[in-house]
């Protein structure tokens, strides 16, 4: 937890305290350490394998959106299982058990569906992961903006994209995993030191100590300076502003599967060895 947060919830404690009561019991000792014999066990090896290539912004979208379709579905089974559990009478259990299987017979046809169109990939039985190898960075911009940027001479269509009836203007192009990480990073920092400056700003008029006051008033300034820090080296490395209302997407990327080691062997038979990724995290 950074001090931020910590003061924050600090200051909810002090609008909000009450009498703690002592604990009666003792703190537990520690577990004994257990070793086994014979030596640690070998980390297993993790095989995964590149799937399939999504080339455009709207190859990547259409799969993404493919994906949030499977975990509507998949919730929505699970709140009919809820149901189920507490239907009270046989008709509305044999109702909500009917209504049930077909839904999920639906699931299961579409993750096969998805299989065929993805190299395999299968949400319910192989997850997989989609690491965007290029994204673009673009911003919201009006229909007055719009009429005046496409009437350019040098406009190109494709500059602009249209995302659930809203356009959006194409600023910048990341490519690279350094220069992925590199952005990602200065949007999640601004990202959050604005969420960090607008929690403080919620508390501040509920205080009524004069200590509390100061200690989120000298926090407010602490973020405020780190926001503008942030921004200023924002638009100093793209050429524009941060802007709140813009979206990444991601327009190349490349779907990644987990296999087993009968099936990483399976697929590399007849090419030259590789070294595999040792307990390697996703």
């Amino acid at each position: 937890m950074n001090k931020f947060s910590f003061l924050l919830a600090a200051l909810c404690v002090s609008l909000h305290a009450q009498e703690a009561k002592p604990a009666d019991a003792k703190a537990a000792a520690p577990a004994p350490e257990v070793k086994l014999s014979g030596g640690a066990k070998a980390e297993p090896k993790t095989y995964f394998a590149d799937v399939w290539v999504g080339k455009s912004i709207g190859e990547c979208n259409v799969f993404q959106k493919n994906v949030q379709v499977i975990n509507i579905q998949i919730e929505e089974l699970k709140r009919l299982n809820i149901f189920l559990e507490n239907a009270l009478t046989t008709p509305e259990k044999e109702a909500r058990g009917h209504d049930i299987a077909a839904k999920r017979a639906k699931l299961i046809g579409d993750c096969e569906s998805m299989a065929k169109m993805y190299g395999g990939f299968n949400p319910l039985q192989r997850p997989g992961q989609l690491v965007p190898t290029k994204q673009v960075y673009a911003t919201l911009i009006s229909n007055e903006e719009f009429a005046k940027i496409s009437s350019a001479g040098d406009f190109k269509a494709d500059s602009v994209i249209t995302m659930d009836d809203k356009r959006f203007q194409i600023k910048d192009t990341i490519v690279g995993q350094a220069d992925l990480e590199t952005f990602a990073l200065s949007i999640n920092r601004i990202t959050e030191a604005k969420t960090r400056l607008q929690q403080l700003v919620d508390v501040q008029p509920k205080l009524t100590k004069d200590d509390d006051k100061k200690k989120i008033e000298k926090a407010i300034k602490e973020i405020q300076d780190e926001l503008s820090k942030s921004l200023e080296e924002f638009k100093k490395a793209r050429g524009f502003d941060f802007t709140a209302e813009a979206i990444t997407l991601p327009s190349e990327a490349k779907l990644i599967v987990q296999l087993s080691e009968d099936e990483w062997k399976k697929a590399n038979e007849g090419k030259a060895p590789a070294a595999p990724a040792a307990g390697e995290k996703k």
